[in-house]
Parts: C-alpha cells; sequence; structure tokens
C-alpha cells in the first residue's frame, strides 16, 4: 500500500465522519439560528424505558413543553436528552424554536437538549485519526502520506513539528480547553450559587470516613464533619463538608452556614472560601499557567 493512497484514505474517512456529525448537528443549529423563537411552558415529564437508568434509579425523564405558535397553534414537544433528574420542573418557561413550515419540529434552547454527546464522539474519532495521521508523517518522514490538500504538511512546517514537540503540543491543547472549561463551569455554578441559593444554617451532626480500595487494601483518606439543615420546605439534608481533619476545626453541635440551589435543595454546600472558590481559582491558575507555557513553546523559547 503507497503512501500516496493512505494518504487519499484517511481523507476519505475524516471527511465521512465530518460529514457524519455536520448531519447530528445540522436541524438544530439551522434551529437556532433560522428558528422562530417562542417561550414554552413545560407541563409534564415524557418517561421511557429506551435506556437504563439502573438498579435503585429512578425512570429517565424529559420536559414535555407546550408552546403557541405565531399562527395560534398550540404545539407540545418532548426533549431530545432524558435524565434520572432533569433541572427543570412543571410549569418552568423554556424558550424553543421552530420551523414555520412544521412547527413539531422543534429544538429547546439549552445545552442539554443539543446532540453535542454523539457529535462530539463523532469528531473526536476524526481528532483522533488525523492524530495518528500527522504521528505518521512525523516518524516516517514521508510527506506522501499527507492530504491531498497538503492541508497536514503545511501545519506540521507552521509549527516546526517533530516526534518530541507534536506530544507536547497535542497535550498542551487538551489539558487548557479541559481545564479552562472546568474553570468557566465552577466559576458559574459558584456565582449562581452565590448570587441565587437560599442561605440557611445547619449542624455537625456526626462524622463520616472516606475510604479508598486498592489491591483488597482499604486505605482511609480522612475523616470529614457530615452537616445536617433544613430547606424551606422543612425537609432535611445532610451533606459532607470537603475538608477533613485535622485541616476541618469543626466539632460535632456547632452551626455552619450552607447555601443550596433553589431547585436542589439536597445540593448544599457550606458556605466557606473553600468550598465555593478552591476549585475555580486552581482550574484558573492551571489554565493560565499551561497558556504561558504554550506560548513559551510556540515562540521557540522553549525548544524540543
Amino acid at each position: 500500500m503507497t503512501a500516496n493512497y493512505i494518504g487519499w484514505m484517511l481523507s476519505g474517512i475524516v471527511l465521512l465522519l465530518l460529514v457524519v456529525a455536520g448531519a447530528i448537528l445540522h436541524t438544530p443549529i439551522r434551529l437556532l439560528l433560522a428558528g422562530t423563537r417562542t417561550e414554552g411552558v413545560i407541563v409534564g415529564m415524557d418517561t421511557t424505558s429506551r435506556f437504563s437508568s439502573g438498579p435503585g434509579k429512578g425512570p429517565m425523564q424529559s420536559p414535555v413543553v407546550e408552546f403557541v405558535t405565531v399562527t395560534g397553534e398550540r404545539i407540545r414537544a418532548k426533549g431530545k436528552s432524558y435524565s434520572t433528574s432533569p433541572s427543570e420542573r412543571v410549569g418552568d418557561e423554556v424558550t424553543v424554536a421552530y420551523s414555520a413550515s412544521n412547527p413539531h419540529n422543534v429544538q429547546f434552547l439549552s445545552m442539554s437538549e443539543f446532540p453535542l454527546v454523539p457529535a462530539g464522539m463523532v469528531l473526536g474519532f476524526a481528532a483522533f485519526i488525523v492524530l495518528l495521521w500527522i504521528s505518521g508523517i512525523l516518524v516516517s518522514g514521508d510527506e506522501a502520506m499527507g492530504d491531498p490538500l497538503h492541508i497536514l504538511t503545511t501545519v506540521i512546517a507552521r509549527f516546526r513539528l517533530n516526534p518530541f514537540r507534536f506530544p507536547i503540543l497535542f497535550m498542551l491543547s487538551v489539558v487548557i480547553p479541559l481545564c479552562g472549561g472546568a474553570a468557566y463551569v465552577l466559576s458559574r455554578q459558584t456565582f449562581d450559587i452565590r448570587s441565587n441559593g437560599i442561605t440557611v444554617t445547619g449542624h455537625v451532626v456526626g462524622w463520616q470516613s472516606k475510604s479508598s480500595h486498592f489491591n483488597d487494601n482499604t486505605t482511609s483518606n480522612g475523616i470529614y464533619p457530615m452537616v445536617s439543615y433544613e430547606d424551606v420546605s422543612g425537609a432535611t439534608h445532610t451533606i459532607r463538608r470537603s475538608l477533613a481533619k485535622p485541616w476541618s476545626r469543626l466539632q460535632t453541635g456547632d452551626a455552619v452556614q450552607v447555601l443550596y440551589p433553589v431547585r436542589h435543595p439536597n445540593r448544599g454546600i457550606v458556605d466557606t472560601w473553600d468550598e465555593l472558590y478552591l476549585s475555580p481559582v486552581f482550574f484558573g491558575f492551571v489554565t493560565i499557567a499551561f497558556l504561558v507555557l504554550l506560548r513559551l513553546v510556540l515562540s521557540g523559547m522553549i525548544r524540543f
């Protein structure tokens, strides 16, 4: 099998995967950009048996939204994403986009309703092939393995890639978006619970030992305070403080402030700086550090 034939074959596979990903995202993106938008109301939950929720868990559910088109037609549409604990509740308002020619073709405008997972898996497989493809060109030194449009060989020349430099840039290209995304999501969660969360007083009711198992050996990772609190409805919840002894100086019976999201009163956290800010600050710092490293590598100040 010649190098040129390999290049053409891999080009066809990558192109096919891109077409598949485009087909998955075509309708949601078209409705997002050109669909008629309106507000709908969740009137119920659709339960399905197509997905296994696992033993001991509730059924998989997706919201059913009712909205009125510009022509006055009343439409009901089911969501495409199913979960054992949907974040939406009956009575919540949801923004939808629908096709004017076919109002039953509806897209809920929320991240969970876009087919990002299947499209991401297809695009990830395409990216994996491209990475192996570039590695093959670098190891063999045969540019004839490149694509017919010479895109890969241009990228190799532009970034001065070699068998040592390429893995470093690849790892940075993966770690930076992951850490940056984690910093963003955690920051949004912190901002949301600080702005919209409900504050109640909880009490330390006991301690819990967190253990890990490795090679049939049990190792204790720490003893953590357990905090109990009541939400506004009077329901009692118990959470674990993330700081273990001896760093946590809490004692049984101590009162602490607890914050919990309005829609999820069981997901409370103790109102302390480490519970709220430590994780987003850590991932933000790591992102900045790796961005600096990437800049140094690309500028040639660090050579491989």
